[in-house]
Parts: C-alpha cells; sequence; structure tokens
C-alpha cells in the first residue's frame, strides 16, 4: 500500500504556531495506519497459530518415526523432573526421543562400561554410565538432563538410608 500525503497550502492565511494542515496530516496517517496494523497482527497471530498446529503435527511423527525406525526394544528414560526420553537402535543409529523431538544419535568410543552418543546438528551427547545416563548440550556445555534411570537400573541400584550417606 503506498500513502501520498500532500500539505495542504496555506500561503494566504496567518501561520499559527502549530499549523492546523499538520494535525490534519497526522490524523490522515493515522486513520490509514491503524486498520493496516491491525491486520498485521492478525496476520502473526495467524501464523503463530499455524506454526503451533505444525509444531504438533511433527511431534507426532517423530514419535511414529521412532516406533518405525527402532529395531530393538525401545528404553524408558525417567530423569530429573520427571522428564521422560526413550532410547532404541535403529540402522541409521541410535534413537533418542526426548520432548517428542526425534534424534538420531552416533556412537563414539568411551570407557569400557560407558556407551556414548552425539549428534552434532543439536550439539547433544546422551552418555549412559552404569548407575544412570545424562544428557549434555556441548555448544552451551551445560548438562540438560540428568539422574535419567530406567526402571531395570531404579530397580538393581542399592537403596541408601540416611545413616549410611553420614558414614
Amino acid at each position: 500500500m503506498v500513502l501520498i500525503v500532500t500539505s495542504m497550502s496555506m500561503s494566504n492565511h496567518k501561520q499559527a504556531p502549530f499549523p492546523i494542515h499538520y494535525f490534519y496530516q497526522t490524523f490522515v496517517l493515522v486513520v490509514l495506519c491503524i486498520p493496516m496494523l491491525t491486520g498485521m497482527v492478525q496476520v502473526q497471530a495467524a501464523e503463530k497459530k499455524t506454526q503451533k498446529n505444525n509444531s504438533a503435527a511433527s511431534n507426532k511423527s517423530d514419535a511414529k518415526k521412532f516406533d518405525e525406525m527402532k529395531l530393538t526394544d525401545a528404553s524408558i528414560w525417567r530423569c530429573e523432573n520427571n522428564v521422560i526420553v526413550k532410547t532404541a537402535e535403529s540402522s541409521q543409529g541410535y534413537l533418542m526421543l526426548w520432548n517428542n523431538k526425534l534424534y538420531v544419535m552416533s556412537k563414539i568410543d568411551a570407557l569400557r562400561g560407558v556407551q556414548r552418543y552425539t549428534n552434532d546438528t543439536y550439539h547433544l551427547n546422551w552418555i549412559e554410565i552404569p548407575d544412570k545416563a545424562m544428557l549434555f548440550d556441548f555448544k552451551i556445555g551445560q548438562r540438560v538432563l540428568d539422574y535419567c534411570k530406567t526402571p531395570e537400573l531404579v530397580a538393581n541400584s542399592p537403596r541408601m538410608n540416611q545413616e549410611d550417606l553420614m558414614k
């Protein structure tokens, strides 16, 4: 939309400290721009709603992809704050479903008893040690998830009471 505003000629009239034609120009600009701005806001709201719907659909498809791609039974890990992570082996690599997003991880050689997987695209490292698993974001250098355990790990881990911790 092109907006052309011309000033009114007031050459024969006495100039006021604030010429009235400036008021009219401003009024015309505001009246013409308000519908344009509200239309932009409505378009942005519609785009956000579409993005939200698309992300929900892609989340469902990631869970379906996980189920279709896995070659082994899925391991369900429960991490701190009740975050759930599913992992399984596939022909493409190690699959990890976290926050309804599918990550394909590559195995990295590690110490004996430690399993380490990485996804360079999303800067993630998944490390499984004998008593828990952790997820790191190596780009920002932070642990994202900690104390992830499968039901088998929970059942096999020794119960420590407060007295044992005090020794």
